[in-house]
């Protein structure tokens, strides 16, 4: 058998989540590591880690905020493997004008202790916000996020200060314009943004299914020195040749696979194929 099957095989899987992400999370996982099921966790409250809609503020990384919530999970449930996940929204850096949501996955092995951490970045995302004074404003920001399949945040002003009335899962017409209404009246003006929780965006929902299917690969991969399980990708190689005259330009050429327990490393081709760059991208083409 398997180092993977070995260590995962006919356990169960408990889900850190408030907002129902069992649903994307769980049944990868299943299937890739032989578990016996999945369930959420009863009792968790990972919004206590940080919310996005600003009443409790994040205080650790992304990455160490999955991390916390694994543990936590362990704590309350008991079970002895736990997986819990951390979003993150903003400005795609190579591109500031487009959003991106770059999500975290932890796996928690408790009975040693072991965790098992992957990160994926998506442009699929819808997320934004706006300071709107009417309530045409609101419906037209509303529109763009897709409401109301996406959920929406109703609060004072786009920074929560303490005291602030805060509404969140708006997904009614009806309850959006009289939400509306009411902040217009009382503040001259209201803060609209997207609600991120995972139930109430499924776009976001959609990237943490993707991002969970790519982990339960990149768990399953063996490492060809000693077959131990996430032989993952670490790192990439630049210098894809420009299609025109052979420069190589910056992106990515080859991703580099290393293993946590014996140090072997290996490169690895795009998975895509892909062997030139178009010479758009190429700075001796096109400085």
């Amino acid at each position: 058998m398997s180092a993977l099957h070995d260590r995962f095989a006919g356990r169960t899987l408990g889900v850190a989540s408030l907002h129902g992400k069992e649903r994307v999370i769980g049944p990868p996982l299943v299937s890739a590591l032989s578990l016996e099921g999945f369930r959420a966790i009863e009792g968790v409250d990972t919004d206590r880690f940080g919310a996005f809609s600003g009443e409790v503020q994040r205080t650790l990384d992304p990455l160490s905020t999955a991390i916390a919530k694994a543990k936590h999970g362990a704590e309350v449930s008991g079970m002895d493997l736990i997986i819990a996940s951390e979003g993150s929204f903003g400005p795609y850096p190579p591109s500031p004008f487009i959003s991106c949501n770059e999500e975290f996955l932890v796996l928690l092995d408790a009975r040693d202790g072991s965790t098992y951490e992957f990160r994926h970045l998506s442009l699929n995302t819808i997320f934004g916000g706006e300071q709107c004074s009417r309530l045409k404003e609101v419906e037209e920001f509303a529109q763009r996020m897709q409401f109301p399949s996406h959920g929406l945040v109703f609060r004072p002003s786009g920074k929560w200060n303490s005291g602030d009335r805060v509404e969140k899962g708006v997904q009614d017409v009806e309850r959006m314009h009289a939400l509306a209404t009411s902040f217009i009246s009382d503040n001259g003006s209201l803060w609209v943004e997207t609600d991120m929780r995972a139930m109430m965006n499924p776009t976001r929902m959609q990237v943490i299914g993707e991002t969970t299917e790519h982990f339960a690969k990149e768990l399953a991969m063996t490492c060809p020195e000693c077959e131990q399980f996430f032989f993952r990708i670490t790192g990439t190689n630049a210098g894809l040749p420009c299609e025109l005259c052979g420069w190589p330009t910056e992106s990515i050429r080859s991703y580099l696979r290393t293993c946590a327990t014996c140090a072997h490393s290996d490169h690895e081709a795009r998975p895509d194929g892909k062997m030139t760059e178009e010479p758009q991208y190429c700075r001796n083409c096109n400085p």
